[in-house]
């Protein structure tokens, strides 16, 4: 602590913006999903709260799936979205289409995305993806790179 925050207290930290839609004038770029190992999804029974490393979704029984990407990593996406991006292999696997463009952008600052399952904390760096009904989300740009190919 210096005299300057001893005297006048510490500097509050700005709200990050918070993003609907993409900023103008922000460069996007396309990309596709990789050919993946299917994943085990299933429509929610029940609204729920589920936990991420951006935030808290909401989901909402009977509107939205919960995609299980691993033990304790899931993600949530609205029914009509989800039926759209995600082919159906039986046995409640899902294997997520690869003939589907994305858009992305990445910005300098932190961002609140307001996402359709709920407000997710995006970082500078971030992958802020656009979906097929215009839906943003971010994601890190280690598993964006995981998931994602240049379209």
């Amino acid at each position: 602590m210096n005299l300057v925050h001893a005297i006048f207290g510490e500097r509050p930290t700005p709200r990050p913006a918070e993003l609907s839609s993409p900023p103008k004038g922000v460069r996007m770029r396309e990309v596709r999903a990789r050919q993946a190992p299917a994943k085990r999804a299933w429509l929610a029974e029940s609204d729920a709260n589920v936990h991420t490393e951006h935030g808290v979704l909401r989901a909402k029984a009977g509107e939205d799936y919960v995609l299980a990407h691993g033990p304790g990593d899931h993600s949530i996406v609205r029914r009509d979205i989800f039926e759209i991006m995600y082919q159906p292999l039986g046995g409640g696997l899902y294997r997520k289409r690869t003939d589907i463009k994305y858009r992305y952008f990445t910005l300098k600052r932190r961002v609140v995305v307001q996402t359709l399952e709920g407000p997710q904390a995006a970082k500078p760096g971030d992958w802020i993806m656009q979906g097929v009904k215009g839906e943003l989300w971010p994601v890190s740009p280690e598993k964006a790179r995981e998931k994602y190919e240049p379209a």
